[in-house]
């Protein structure tokens, strides 16, 4: 009676010692179960097999035909090798298939038939009928899984004996992943019987030889001669993307095999991850950089991906055709021998060869799998592994993961480490998550993996359900805050989103920077639209050029004092900027992708060695600066960090910048001419007491000139550009001397529509005619020269100076210092905006409004430097309204009983 015999672990093999055979049949009987994976029932005319094969193996064998019987086979595992003997038996998750090598052919034989894996009994039978004619071979190979029959043929050309030294394999071999003709990695794990090799003259019950310890048959590991259950191995969930397990290095200098299957719904994460010890090579400007050897395997925009580095740069590999993202099973076998190897996914094979002409792939340390430690010293992260720089974890399960061929219980694994967000199931869940609407804020929900996202990006919140309000900064225009990453960053993708909100056309946003090259990611406000702006500084690292930095804008009048929202989204070449619902994009020419990078700023650009144009200070707020996954200012607040540097202020603060006060109203100073010849963007800032006042004026060539000035509290901003003088004022609702800030905005686009914006009331007027504006001289700000204002152009109304405070000046993208920048000044000019106080002052009463200030209910009048009080509806007069009036009545003066007064 033929033996039955089990197997509990996939490193186990029978070895028949095969003698020399003529003309003989063979025949081998097993009997398999399979519990984990569904096999679709489909005849082998309607189940193409798409996986290309190649002549990579030689078959010796003379014989009129050759039968294969594989009768009996139990297994709880769906990809595991039988038998081989120059014809391997696999079980794959949909098919049952035979390879054949014979001399420089290679024969694939198909048949679909339902579910392999169900632990049960299966009768595999495989025939080869081989005919020779004209010294040309013809074989027919007949394959029967359950009593269903499929055929093919193929022609041989030659053909000998099987030689005295080979040797027939059952349920694995000593080095599986290195056999030919099929991507299964991994020995065979179940029960095996009624093994049968034969052809027309010999038997060869292989399953009781070796239950009787026949000397013809070698067993290596554990097999046990009766059918035992074998465990499963549980599929593990990670459930979040910061879950993840770690497992043992893994030694595969020269060959190694991986397997696993994969199921989720979300196109991102990290599967699979190790490197080697870190060593310094040169670049080809003999620059040292830190490489290390690695092996990855990640899931990107719903495709897999493997990378590899052997010591002479990076592969990466792109496994699928369609995206993997769509919750069902896939199955990946990751073959290498030396250089050379193949990835297939689900019996899809794509070949890779590594580059350079090294055989060792020097690994060090642990594998990561479904994602990386959140404390990371000492892991040298690769450039072109996107989702590691990303901070893209794995949402979604693992099962059936063998290494060499050897299974790893991942789910003990998992236990053993008490892996946060790591569970031992894997169900899908039915109904979509975001129908409960757990999102908050308005923010977006997306439905992942048995979960949902919350995009908080654009809501000013953050967290899990976007419940927690983002931290905001301040800035006026000499503060930022500046990220020093511990180490030199190099990055080929980024995600970078945040919120501004700014009253300024031009400033700095976010930035990287580098201590040792022009490298760049700068996304500054640029005329009131938004400029991205990335320069991979090529000359220094001697790549193929490209063009230069390539910009994007988006977005338009920005700067209105409104949040609004910044994406960026760049992959290798491809950029995207995104503004609120403004969408640019691009693509950048070279061959270089590496962004080098040392610092993350904000609102000042500190790192300007290799800058040629400094983008101006930034006056505004920031709120939810993230950068590949990262949300630096709540880090930097919360001290969750220490390598922030941070010259910025929390809260949505009222911006007061570089404040400077003219005491008197013949205080001025000048500076260079104004540029805005064909557009023109100016903001600033004022307080005063005084109802008028000139703030701004330039002349230029004819009678082209500008000005600003006050005029009975209102702001007037008159020009000419070659058509007439022109005047628009201010509408605001009541005059603006109150002593409070207010903020002006003058703009002029190439349209030549002009707009005078004073705190949130704005004037729009459209000029036909000439649209240059062509200055010349010096600029005048709070004043002129005593002898200038006669000559003043017509509608100009004013005929003295500003007295008060003037801030956050901002000239076409200019943000001049006002004290130091000035090429002359003239009278009482002081930085910061103080009422100063004399001793005389601090002996005395105080020169600010008061309670008391006025006596009699008379009205105290703020003025510059002191006060005066309206006596005008009180019966006193005085400085306080404390001196009783000077008026009596007299004989003649009386009342009439009309109520009037009668003088006689």
């Amino acid at each position: 009676m033929a033996g039955t015999y089990g197997r509990a672990g996939g490193s186990y093999q029978l070895v028949l010692k095969m003698p020399q055979l003529i003309d003989i049949c063979i025949s081998l009987t097993i009997i398999f179960a399979v519990t984990h994976t569904v096999i679709k029932s489909k005849m082998h005319a309607t189940c193409p097999f798409d996986t290309p094969f190649s002549p990579s193996f030689q078959y010796w064998l003379l014989c009129s035909y050759l039968v294969t019987e594989l009768r009996s086979l139990r297994t709880t595992s769906p990809y595991r090798w039988i038998t081989f003997f120059t014809c391997g038996c696999p079980l794959p998750s949909f098919t049952f298939r035979v390879f054949l090598s014979l001399v420089a052919y290679e024969v694939l034989v198909l048949f679909c038939s339902g579910k392999f894996n169900d632990n049960a009994w299966h009768d595999v039978k495989v025939t080869r009928n081989l005919r020779q004619h004209s010294g040309i071979g013809h074989a027919m190979v007949t394959i029967s899984v359950d009593g269903i029959l499929t055929t093919t043929g193929y022609t041989q050309e030659d053909y000998t004996m099987l030689g005295s030294d080979d040797f027939f394999y059952v349920g694995g071999s000593p080095s599986t992943a290195d056999l030919p003709g099929s991507p299964v990695s991994n020995n065979f794990m179940g029960c095996l019987k009624e093994v049968v090799y034969k052809n027309n003259d010999i038997r060869l019950e292989l399953s009781r030889l070796a239950r009787i310890g026949d000397t013809k048959m070698k067993i290596y590991g554990e097999v046990v001669f009766k059918c035992e259950n074998v465990a499963t191995l549980d599929p593990i969930n990670f459930e979040t993307p910061e879950a993840y397990i770690s497992l043992p290095k893994w030694n595969t200098k020269r060959m190694g095999s991986i397997s696993f299957d994969f199921r989720t719904t979300e196109p991102n994460g990290l599967i699979l991850f190790t490197h080697g010890k870190p060593q310094e090579r040169k670049d080809a400007r003999s620059q040292k950089n830190t490489k290390v050897d690695f092996f990855a395997v990640e899931l990107l925009d719903g495709n897999l991906y493997l990378l590899l580095d052997m010591g002479s740069g990076t592969i990466k590999v792109k496994a699928t055709q369609k995206k993997a993202n769509d919750g069902e099973w896939y199955h990946v076998d990751i073959q290498r021998d030396g250089r050379s190897g193949t990835i297939s996914v689900n019996s899809r094979r794509t070949p890779f060869t590594a580059s350079g002409e090294s055989e060792i792939l020097d690994l060090e340390g642990d594998m990561y799998l479904g994602g990386l430690p959140e404390n990371r010293a000492g892991l040298i992260l690769p450039t072109e592994l996107w989702t590691a720089m990303l901070n893209y974890g794995y949402v979604g399960c693992i099962r059936d993961l063998f290494i060499d061929g050897r299974s790893k219980n991942i789910r003990q694994l998992a236990e053993m480490q008490n892996a946060a967000g790591v569970k031992s199931s894997c169900s899908r869940m039915s109904a979509k998550q975001c129908d409960s609407y757990p999102c908050k804020n308005n923010a977006v929900c997306k439905d992942g993996w048995n979960r949902f996202i919350c995009d908080c990006t654009g809501t000013g919140y953050w967290g899990r359900t976007c419940e927690r309000e983002a931290s905001i900064l301040s800035y006026d225009g000499s503060m930022y805050m500046k990220i020093i990453m511990p180490m030199v960053m190099h990055t080929e993708a980024e995600d970078v989103s945040f919120r501004f909100m700014s009253q300024r056309a031009y400033g700095l946003l976010v930035a990287t920077t580098s201590r040792d090259s022009a490298d760049t990611l700068r996304l500054e406000l640029d005329g009131g639209r938004v400029k991205l702006m990335v320069n991979l500084d090529c000359i220094r690292i001697n790549c193929n050029s490209s063009k230069g930095p390539e910009t994007l804008y988006a977005g338009q009048k920005l700067n209105d004092n409104e949040w609004h929202t910044v994406r960026v989204v760049r992959r290798g070449k491809s950029l995207k900027l995104t503004v609120d619902d403004d969408v640019a994009e691009g693509t950048m020419v070279g061959d270089h992708t590496r962004l080098e990078f040392h610092n993350i700023e904000t609102g000042i650009m500190t790192e300007k060695r290799y800058i040629s144009v400094v983008p101006s200070s930034f006056i505004g707020h920031l709120q939810s600066l993230m950068f590949n996954g990262l949300l630096y200012i709540d880090l930097c607040k919360n001290g969750d960090i220490d390598y922030c540097e941070l010259k910025a202020r929390f809260g949505l603060r009222n911006i007061i910048a570089d404040p400077v006060t003219f005491k008197t109203k013949s205080s001025y100073l000048s500076l260079a001419t104004l540029q805005a010849y064909t557009s023109m963007h100016l903001f600033f800032q004022f307080k005063t007491t005084s109802a008028d006042g000139f703030i701004l004026f330039n002349s230029g060539d004819g009678n082209d000139f500008i000005a600003v000035e006050l005029v009975k509290g209102y702001i007037h901003y008159v020009f000419d550009l070659g058509n007439g003088p022109n005047v628009i004022k201010g509408n605001s609702d009541r005059p603006l001397n109150d002593n409070q800030w207010h903020n002006v905005v003058i703009t002029r686009d190439n349209s030549n529509t002009h707009s005078l914006k004073v705190d949130t009331k704005v004037v729009t007027q459209v000029i036909n005619g000439a649209k240059n504006l062509d200055l010349k001289g010096d600029l005048y700000m709070a004043g002129l020269a005593q002898g200038m204002y006669s000559n003043l152009p017509k509608l100009v109304a004013s005929r003295d100076g500003f007295q008060g405070c003037l801030a956050s000046v901002d000239l076409n993208g200019r943000l001049p210092d006002l004290i130091n920048d000035a090429l002359h000044r003239s009278g009482q000019i002081e930085r910061g905006c103080e009422v100063a106080l004399t001793k005389a002052d601090l002996q005395g009463p105080s020169t600010t409004c008061q309670e008391d200030s006025c006596a009699n209910q008379g009205v105290c009048m703020q003025q510059w430097e002191g006060f005066t009080c309206d006596c005008s509806m009180t019966s006193y007069s005085g400085n306080q309204c404390n001196d009783p009036e000077a008026f009596q009545l007299s004989s003649r003066t009386v009342f009439l009983q009309c109520g009037g007064l009668h003088s006689k």
